[in-house]
């Protein structure tokens, strides 16, 4: 939360606020203006000049709390639209050194629900939060002031009731309807797992008792759901009779204070109507109080949320003295671990590896024997527990993340498609790519029906759904291929092809003179221009046992 307001821009806060109590005293000032103009006029003055003053307000204040409502409902939404950019922005910026290796495990649904759906609840920040009580205290104060002109004592009701209905009505409340929000919420779970459990084992509920004991349970939750929403409809009675309820005590005070001093020949006659209705119309300077206490549970929760998921630690990080990008780009691995969070066993053990400028190496082995954690050591999306991953004779650690990124490019085994088109994703490689290099690349890796159907512009479906499990994996070693990058590392990218595909891949693969270090479980695919190294045995390739 606190974060959230440190993005906000002051000045046009503050001018939001203004606006608003402006709004508020438009309102209370048209409503003061006509009770002063309906009392001067059943007092039938000589000449309707004598009312023109107040026709005027109240033509003016008419006027003015449309045009200035209009206003604070632009400045309003424009400081909250610019402060959820701002906030999604830096969520986004910090999620990008979290992937892949620190979001691993985590549910894309609920990643997704924080970036989206608690960021977006963040706009109550100040339409809920910060302008409700920013107008509150600023119009209550000042109708509090204008009322003190006119009777001391009634301001001093109204200073109470205002509290009341803004603060002490709205706490209860809020506290209230946190216990009866969540009685609700396990009533209607008790009731819709019932109901479930009754559809679906209906034929063995009939079977037995004739569905009597599982209706009898039915009955149960749905009696305590009913009582649940009783509790809760009770509350929002309760509520509902005291917003309405305080500021008739405000009107019904005013009239009896400012009728005593009309009485006695102490106020003006033109002010008992005026005071009367000013004070019922400032109660509209806590109008937003009660929304505000019941959406602050809700938003400090979301802002909790998000903070969360910016204050989670990187797998790898910048260096703080960054070495410039060597020339060569040979991979070594000397004397690696690497041990995954909370495994017990290491996925590398020793491993030593050599892979020169050029060098075509295919790993391989059984499943755990840590193919996949070679790769990810390489792109440095995880940093060795002991020993060192270098690149052109350089330590990972001490070169700039964004470098390594951009001297290697990945194929990930089940890469991941935009509902774009083929086109687009196929940029992602490279975005300047021409659609001549676009159609050769595809032609490459035996893409080319789909280069006609769906074609470069045709959508390939939510998540690449119009694309088989194999075509999905051709994209993302196509955009690897595009890519201006020094070292392909490539996760599988012949899984899901034929012989006669998984050749000519290979082949292509094999021609490229960049350095290919690949993942296979296929290693009788390869042809001699390939060094094999198998993960799961220790010998002259590894130089080192490994772990399986």
């Amino acid at each position: 939360m606190r974060e959230a307001l440190s993005l906000l821009r002051w000045p046009r806060t503050a001018l939001a606020v203004v606006l608003g109590a402006g709004t508020v005293l438009s309102g209370a000032a048209l409503l003061a203006a006509s009770g002063a103009l309906i009392t001067g006029a059943a007092q039938r003055p000589s000449t309707l000049l004598a009312l023109m003053p107040l026709i005027t307000a109240v033509r003016f204040f008419g006027v003015s709390r449309a045009a200035v409502r209009y206003t604070e409902r632009l400045v309003t939404h424009d400081v909250t639209l610019r402060m959820v950019t701002r906030v999604r922005a830096r969520v986004l910026e910090r999620l990008v050194p979290l992937a892949p290796a620190a979001l691993t495990g985590a549910r894309g649904g609920e990643l997704l629900s924080r970036v989206r759906a608690d960021v977006d609840e963040l706009q109550g920040v100040v339409v809920r939060l910060v302008a409700p009580a920013g107008v509150a205290v600023l119009a209550g104060g000042v109708a509090v002031g204008l009322t003190a002109l006119v009777s001391p004592p009634t301001a001093a009701v109204l200073a109470v009731l205002l509290a009341v209905l803004g603060i002490a009505v709205p706490a209860v409340a809020a506290r209230a309807g946190r216990r009866a929000a969540v009685a609700v919420a396990r009533a209607d779970a008790d009731v819709a797992a019932d109901t479930l459990d009754l559809v679906r084992g209906l034929a063995d509920a009939l079977s037995g008792d004739g569905g009597a004991t599982a209706l009898r349970g039915l009955l149960g939750h749905l009696d305590r759901q009913e009582a649940a929403e009783r509790a809760a409809a009770r509350l929002t009675a309760v509520t509902t009779v005291c917003r309405e309820g305080v500021p008739a005590l405000g009107l019904g005070a005013a009239l009896w204070l400012v009728g005593s001093d009309v009485a006695a020949g102490t106020t003006d006659p033109l002010l008992l109507a005026a005071c009367a209705l000013g004070v019922l119309g400032a109660f509209e300077a806590v109008g937003g109080m009660g929304a505000a206490w019941s959406a602050a549970g809700g938003i400090r929760a979301a802002a909790g949320r998000v903070r969360e998921l910016g204050e989670r630690r990187p797998a790898v990080a910048d260096p703080a003295d960054p070495r410039p990008l060597p020339a060569g780009s040979a991979l070594r691995f000397d004397d690696v671990t690497l041990t995954y969070p909370g495994a017990t066993r290491p996925a590398l053990a020793g491993f030593d590896l050599a892979v020169p400028d050029g060098a075509k190496v295919a790993l391989t082995g059984s499943s755990g024997a840590g193919k996949s954690s070679v790769l990810a050591l390489a792109l440095r999306a995880r940093d060795p527990d002991t020993g060192r991953v270098t690149l052109g004779g350089v330590d990972l650690r001490r070169l700039p993340l964004e470098g390594v990124r951009s001297r290697t490019a990945w194929s990930a085994q089940a890469p991941q498609v935009l509902g774009g088109t083929l086109a687009g994703n196929l940029r992602l490689g490279r975005h300047d790519a021409t659609d001549a290099e676009l159609h050769a690349v595809l032609a490459d890796v035996g893409l080319d029906r789909v280069a006609a159907t769906p074609g470069l512009d045709g959508w390939v479906g939510e998540g690449g759904e119009r694309l088989s499990a194999g075509e999905r994996a051709r994209v993302g070693l196509a955009r690897a291929l595009l890519a201006r990058a020094d070292v392909l590392l490539l996760d599988e990218p012949t899984a899901h092809l034929d012989p006669g595909l998984t050749a000519r891949v290979l082949d292509r693969l094999a021609r490229d003179p960049r350095t290919v270090l690949l993942v296979t479980h296929d290693p009788a695919a390869l042809d001699g221009r390939w060094r094999v190294v198998d993960l799961a045995e220790a010998g002259a390739d590894t130089g080192a046992p490994v772990s399986p």
